[in-house]
Formats: C-alpha cells, sequence, structure tokens
C-alpha cells in the first residue's frame, strides 16, 4: 500500500482494433477509484484522430476480427488525448489487446514508443531522457506489443489463452518466460493478464496492492464484480495450455 498525495498519472495506449473490454474493464475499476484518488488519466494514439474498437465496420469493412457483418452501422470509436510526441509523463501505461495488436507495422508506432518508456535499470541514459514507468499493465495480447520492445526478456508474463501461441511467436517473445496457468502475472512492476475479462480482475488486484484490500472490496461491491484470484484461470484448460 502506497500514501500517494500528487496525481496517480495513467496513461492507456490505443491502437485500432483494439477490444473494448480490455479498456473499458480496468477503466470503470478506475473511474471509480479516482472518486477518492487523486488520478490523471491520457488516451495515446499516433494521432488525434477517433481509434475504433474491434468489431467496428466503417462502410461495409470490417476494422478488427469479424470480417463481414450483420450490423455495419454498429460503430464504436475513443477519442485520443495526446499522441505520442506530445504524450505527457506517465506513471502507468495499460495495453490493451484486440485483433489490431495482431497488425505488427499498425502498432509498430506503439511498441516504439513503450520501448522508450520502458527504461531498464542498467541504462542510466535512457533514464534520463525519459522517466521510468512504476507500472506496466497489459491485458490480453496486449503483452504482444509489450515482449516486441524487448525490454521485458527474463521476465514473467501471460496472455489470452485463446492467443497464446500467436503471441509466443512475435519478436522478441522468446525470451519472454510466459506463464500459461494464470489470471494475471506480476513481475516487478510489470502486470500482466489473460484475456478480456481477466484485466478487470489485475486491475482490481492492482487496487489492493495499492490502496488496500477494503479498497479493492469497495470498488469490486460497486461494480458487482465476482474477481477470480491470480491463479484461477479456467481459460488455460480449455485451451489445453498447463
Amino acid at each position: 500500500m502506497v500514501n500517494i498525495t500528487a496525481p496517480l498519472r495513467i496513461g492507456y495506449v490505443l491502437f485500432p482494433a483494439f477490444t473494448a473490454m480490455d479498456v473499458f474493464g480496468p477503466l470503470q475499476v478506475l473511474n471509480l477509484v479516482s472518486i477518492t484518488h487523486n488520478m490523471t488519466l491520457s488516451l495515446l494514439s499516433t494521432d488525434l484522430e477517433p481509434v475504433s474498437v474491434d468489431r467496428t465496420i466503417v462502410d461495409g469493412v470490417s476494422g478488427g476480427m469479424l470480417g463481414s457483418s450483420a450490423s455495419p452501422d454498429f460503430t464504436q470509436f475513443v477519442l485520443p488525448t495526446h499522441t505520442f510526441s506530445d504524450a505527457p509523463e506517465l506513471d502507468v501505461v495499460f495495453v490493451p489487446g484486440g485483433a489490431g495488436a495482431r497488425n505488427i507495422n499498425g502498432t509498430q508506432p506503439h511498441v516504439d514508443w513503450l520501448r522508450r518508456r520502458l527504461a531498464m535499470d542498467d541504462d542510466p541514459h535512457q533514464q534520463q531522457q525519459q522517466q521510468q514507468l512504476k507500472y506496466v499493465m497489459s491485458v490480453c495480447t496486449g503483452a504482444s506489443l509489450v515482449a516486441r520492445t524487448g525490454r521485458i526478456a527474463g521476465r514473467n508474463a501471460t496472455t489470452n489463452k485463446a492467443a497464446f501461441t500467436w503471441v509466443r511467436s512475435v519478436e522478441h517473445a522468446e525470451d519472454v518466460n510466459w506463464i500459461a496457468r494464470a489470471r494475471w502475472v506480476v513481475d516487478g512492476n510489470l502486470w500482466t493478464s489473460s484475456g478480456v475479462s481477466a484485466g478487470t480482475d489485475m486491475t482490481l488486484g492492482w487496487v489492493e496492492h495499492m490502496y488496500g484490500r477494503n479498497e479493492s472490496e469497495r470498488v469490486r461491491v460497486m461494480m458487482e464484480w465476482n474477481a477470480l484470484n491470480r491463479t484461477d484461470d479456467p481459460f488455460a484448460g480449455y485451451y489445453g495450455l498447463t
């Protein structure tokens, strides 16, 4: 538990075709925590254009994983607050997953920005250039972007069990110790979660870490959320992972 008087500066890295719940599940937790604890929120992208959710269909063309759809006008977008070039200093960064995470070229600017912000203890020059993040939080296949930075070699992490094989195939992922049977994994300041709803469980666990059990329970009850623990991972078995 920590006592924070200055604002805790939280950012989300957004890319086209991110999964809605990867962002809005944890964000609902943070919305409730921010009522009693001082926080700021920044939504980061390559530019200030609206960013699509991963089932968004525009002019009959899918922005995500569903291909053709019976609902071409069922669209959702989020407005960024900052670009990577004018992003403020941050303490915590959330990286969602979604169909757009598989767009390696499209997400390269996101990976490059994360690499710059993930200062290493043995790289004092970089620490002078960029403030080191206190926490990096990934949801679902957002772990693939973090792995591609090459900054989490030797660290423990997890990701969406349905996409486990693909995430482990991205650049630098072979250097990460991937934990199959885990709802979420904590390795120092790196917090990674399994698929979709697991990000909300992870965020509630992080709130307990930061502000105590009473605060995480207050938020959980307000959300009417039946939380799972770090080792409660029914989907690892479902997808044949051990």
